[in-house]
């Protein structure tokens, strides 16, 4: 079933016009396009399998149709993987046709970000999803919505903690006191466990910061877009790196 957040079927239309460019860079046979879905799923088969496959089952075998074929078999990441590595390859040779595809696959519709602070448990999963949620809004180039959900995961982490830790302090929500309250607690903890490397956990409010601040100081007047990148390229990785410290202790 596909999904209704995704046009798929646009995105391929458009994406196979480009891929069907015979005598052109962009052209894409069949072996090679089977080759670029086995970096998703090293079970999808080779061309010299899947012909006699399709031939057995009366199935067409153009090229429109059996990668329609492969893409539909996937699931949901899956083809956003897919179409991740077919953006990035084909980006410097059909540069507009190529934004078109990714607004497509990536903008779902959030160019605007809702904040909305998750209150349930977090667990390595949900951490996971989220940080693919600011994946897309990067690869959509939505660079100010990654670094809202960088933020956004940041205090979500911080209120679960706090709730299940630090329960007097449960009327905070300003994203740096919850933070230090956090940090403290954390240092706290381990203190009592003997040493341990202070510097990473005194880190913590400083990337929580430097989050912060990549958030509220977004700004087309100040930056160009390859430093707009890289902002929302270091928050998601800062997410994931206090993310990963305090699901230790969640």
């Amino acid at each position: 079933m596909m999904n209704n957040s995704v046009n798929w079927i646009a995105a391929y239309n458009r994406l196979f016009l480009i891929l069907d460019r015979n005598g052109t860079p962009t052209y894409c046979s069949g072996p090679s396009f089977l080759m670029m879905a086995q970096q998703v799923d090293p079970g999808v088969p080779s061309y010299q399998q899947l012909m006699p496959l399709l031939q057995s089952q009366n199935k067409s075998t153009s090229r429109k149709s059996f990668y329609w074929d492969i893409i539909q078999g996937f699931s949901e990441q899956q083809r956003f993987r897919l179409f991740r590595l077919f953006i990035d390859d084909l980006e410097p040779l059909a540069k507009d046709e190529i934004s078109a595809i990714r607004d497509i696959v990536f903008g779902g519709g959030y160019a605007v970000p809702t904040t909305v602070v998750p209150l349930d448990l977090w667990n390595s999963e949900k951490l996971n999803n989220s940080l693919k949620d600011i994946d897309h809004a990067i690869d959509a180039q939505h660079y100010n919505r990654a670094t809202t959900l960088a933020y956004t995961c940041l205090e979500g982490l911080y209120k679960t903690y706090v709730r299940k830790h630090v329960s007097a302090k449960s009327d905070l929500s300003d994203l740096m006191p919850l933070c230090k309250v956090v940090k403290d607690d954390i240092t706290e903890k381990l203190m009592a466990r003997g040493p341990f490397p202070e510097q990473i956990v005194n880190a913590i409010p400083t990337l929580t910061n430097a989050v912060a601040n990549s958030r509220n100081g977004f700004s087309e007047s100040h930056f160009a877009d390859d430093s707009h990148k890289w902002l929302a390229l270091f928050a998601r990785d800062m997410t994931n790196s206090i993310g990963r410290l305090l699901l230790h202790f969640i």
